[in-house]
């Protein structure tokens, strides 16, 4: 377990670790590869009968999982991508605040109403609006994490440097892993 906390004790060994931003060099693939597969799927199994039912669903549910998940992405890189240009590396401390808390607890809810709110779909919506729903949120996923990697791809190689995600850690009293550090840097190629 991690715990993002401000440190009262004076760190003994700290502990940097390094990984691909926004995700490992196969992510793009990845996701171009499960959002063909969910569009594919949506046009095999679309019914002409009930077209405008499964389209709205689909489009509604690809939209607001693109605008929770991709929309704050896009505008916390268009933030740091400046600061990553100038000093090579935008960093944050920990904060114990209520401000972490709230969003730990939002992020918790989205992710217990993305996986249960297509199993109590099943119960509650006919079948094209759960289909079109569930694929539209798969498309919508797929879609935020295809086209934010591909933009950062770009404005990688526009500037020709490679964005890593680092933290930088310690071990407490309690054997618990205590983060003072966490963010992105540049690496020049």
């Amino acid at each position: 377990m991690v715990f993002l906390t401000n440190v009262h004790e004076k760190p003994g060994n700290t502990y940097t670790e390094i990984s691909g931003f926004p995700g490992w060099r196969r992510q793009l693939h990845v996701s171009a590869i499960v959002l063909t597969l969910s569009c594919a799927t949506f046009a095999l199994f679309f019914d002409p009968k009930t077209a405008l039912i499964e389209g709205v669903a689909a489009f509604t549910t690809a939209s607001i999982a693109f605008l929770v998940v991709g929309l704050p992405r896009f505008l916390y890189f268009r933030k740091i991508s400046g600061e990553l240009l100038g000093s090579g590396m935008s960093s944050k401390r920990p904060n114990s605040s209520r401000n972490e808390l709230i969003r730990a607890t939002s992020g918790t809810a989205f992710f217990f109403a993305a996986v249960l709110g297509p199993l109590i779909l099943v119960f509650l919506a006919p079948p094209e609006i759960w289909f079109g729903s569930v694929l539209g949120m798969i498309i919508g996923f797929s879609a935020s994490q295809f086209l934010f990697t591909l933009n950062v791809r770009r404005w990688e190689t526009a500037h020709e440097v490679s964005l890593k995600r680092f933290t930088v850690w310690f071990y407490d009293g309690k054997n618990r892993k205590v983060v003072l550090e966490y963010g992105v840097r540049v690496e020049r190629s």
